[in-house]
């Protein structure tokens, strides 16, 4: 199920090293928080992944500025179609796909930046669908060395990776 995930800027540009890339980002803005999210969205005969590594920007420590009032976001996205695949009967390796995906580019940057968050877009809700790899995908996450939040707590899914997937 991997695919190479190749990220780009906004503006189309190739980042060719994530890890680089990230570390370049945190020494011009050092109290920046790294957070990495994943959404999908099926089609008729594909399945569209949208991977997002969202650099908060602040501009003071959580000491300083206990609230986190940010200066917006640095977004970059990889994203994946699989035409093989469609949504029936898929949905939950569909779902799974996207925890897989997320902890793949979290494992891109190197153990040098610190407290990345994985964000899933698996709701914390009993009776919603996803929350049935709530605590599996949550878990995953962990056991990969990072933490991770669900919704309602994951921004970084159900709002930047869910935009560029639709």
């Amino acid at each position: 199920m991997e695919k190479k995930l190749i990220f780009k800027k906004s503006d189309g540009t190739t980042i060719n090293d994530v890890n680089q890339y990230v570390k370049d980002w945190l020494i011009k803005y050092p109290f920046t928080e790294v957070t990495v999210g994943c959404d999908s969205q099926a089609h008729s005969r594909s399945i569209t992944y949208s991977v997002v590594i969202v650099m908060h920007v602040f501009f003071e420590s959580k000491e300083t500025n206990p609230k986190r009032v940010g200066n917006g976001a640095h977004v970059i996205s990889a994203t994946i179609i699989e035409k093989d695949r469609s949504l029936k009967g898929d949905l939950y390796n569909k779902l799974w796909a996207e925890a897989v995906y997320t902890v793949q580019a979290a494992q891109m940057i190197d153990s040098d930046v610190k407290n990345i968050t994985i964000h899933l877009d698996f709701n914390s809700k009993e009776g919603e669908y996803s929350n049935i790899l709530y605590q599996s995908g949550l878990g995953y996450c962990l056991s990969h060395g990072f933490a991770a939040l669900g919704k309602p707590f994951s921004p970084s899914a159900s709002h930047a990776a869910d935009h560029l997937c639709r």
